[in-house]
């Protein structure tokens, strides 16, 4: 999975975090009596390649809109961000806005040092555009301390190639269980060490991740809403999951443990993986694919998880806040939205995008984005708390025994509750 080396970097990250805002001076400062030249603030992200290219020219074009204001753009790798956030701190000079990963925003929120939308945002932010699970990023003890900028979820590749090869309709993918199941059996037994659907088994965020869609799927919970201090996984839904996808690995025997990377060498016919895999796989991918959303067992609701950024503006001096909100909020803004998910191959983060016209042409010029669109609506946030990446080490090292048959389903999951619970105490 492409994302899943961030997905790593989280745990040290979230950290890194709270630490370093923690030393960042809090106090507002008082802002000159005028300015004569245009107010200018620094973004800080790590968007690269394409993404970077998108940014750029949306800056560009804010810049030319609002001449008072100039934003400059400031881009870091993903791994050295913080490192450099905590150095600017430590001189007392944090940039005035930045967009950081879903992920991170549980320890941005407690810090303290993230200005208040809530009230530029009643002047004219429909909030009820956003998809709510995303706003869950969003907000912290009533206040409004971030927006989503972007997005992305979970949904099923399929090898149409190897689908013909077996049988199998390339133009009717499966969508349940049952038929996912099928589907890889009938795969696996082409032989050759093809596997029917690949699974990620590895300890870490990653197994954790692509495990929470069957979790909810079934009707269990990962940890219980909404005070998320408590696991929601070791009961009947939690067994049905994980049945389910280590009865493919022990019992079917149409998916192997330890590795991944199968599906991308043309060794694996199936497999779910992130909605920014479409382009790397239009461009890159030696053999016809297909998509579609995730299947859902019998009797239960469609789910996915969903990964992105938030944009968020730092306390500091008062008209760089003010130039600041009015840059997140132009960013997050729909017609802006349609235009940056277009160039970057995003996922919207309001209604309003989905339905925006213009995007829907670029969906139908590429029907390949068109289930990750469809099931955004039913992406599922994951805890916004400061102990999910500890949490989630601890759960995947567990699910992951269940994997290679080392222990029962119902111990790994009672192990699994155990160790996320102490987790959570940490």
């Amino acid at each position: 999975m492409r994302r899943l080396r961030w997905l790593a970097l989280v745990a040290t990250c979230a950290v890194a975090v709270t630490t370093l805002l923690a030393t960042a001076g809090s106090a507002q400062v008082a802002s000159p009596a005028a300015r004569t030249a245009p107010v200018t603030i620094e973004f800080w992200n790590y968007w690269d390649g394409n993404n970077a290219k998108a940014i750029e020219a949306l800056i560009e074009r804010f810049n030319r809109a609002h001449p008072a204001i100039r934003v400059k753009n400031v881009t870091f790798p993903w791994g050295n961000l913080f490192e450099k956030m905590q150095a600017a701190a430590a001189g007392g000079d944090l940039p005035d806005v930045a967009a950081g990963d879903i992920a991170w925003m549980a320890n941005l929120h407690r810090s303290g040092k993230l200005a208040d939308l809530s009230k530029a945002a009643r002047k004219g932010v429909n909030l009820k555009d956003f998809y709510p699970e995303l706003l869950r990023y969003s907000t912290y003890r009533g206040k409004l301390q971030s927006l989503p900028v972007s997005t992305n979820n979970l949904g099923l590749f399929y090898n149409r190639d190897i689908f013909r090869r077996a049988g199998l309709d390339p133009n009717r993918p499966p969508k349940s269980w049952v038929e996912l199941r099928q589907a890889a059996i009938k795969i696996a037994g082409l032989g050759g060490g093809i596997q029917g659907f690949e699974i990620f088994t590895q300890p870490g965020e990653g197994l954790t991740w692509q495990f929470q869609p069957y979790i909810w799927q079934a009707g269990g919970e990962y940890l219980k809403p909404p005070s998320y201090t408590e696991p929601g996984f070791n009961n009947r839904a939690g067994r049905r999951a994980l049945n389910f996808l280590a009865g493919l690995i022990l019992s079917d025997k149409v998916a192997q443990v330890g590795q991944w990377g199968a599906f991308d060498k043309g060794q694996a016919g199936m497999r779910v993986d992130g909605s920014w895999m479409v382009s790397i796989y239009k461009d890159q991918a030696p053999f016809d694919f297909g998509t579609a959303t995730i299947p859902v067992c019998n009797g239960c609701s469609r789910a996915t998880n969903m990964g992105g950024e938030q944009i968020f503006v730092f306390k500091g001096d008062t008209q760089k806040v003010a130039a600041a909100t009015t840059f997140a909020l132009w960013l997050t803004s729909t017609k802006v939205q349609v235009e940056w998910d277009m160039r970057t191959s995003f996922m919207p983060v309001r209604a309003s995008v989905a339905k925006d016209k213009g995007f829907l042409r670029w969906v139908a010029a590429e029907p390949r984005f068109k289930p990750f669109v469809e099931q955004q609506k039913a992406a599922r946030a994951r805890p916004p708390i400061p102990q999910y990446s500890a949490t989630s080490d601890a759960f995947s090292k567990e699910i992951e025994k269940a994997f290679y048959g080392k222990v029962s389903v119902a111990e790994a999951l009672r192990n699994a509750d155990a160790a996320v619970r102490l987790a959570l105490r940490s």
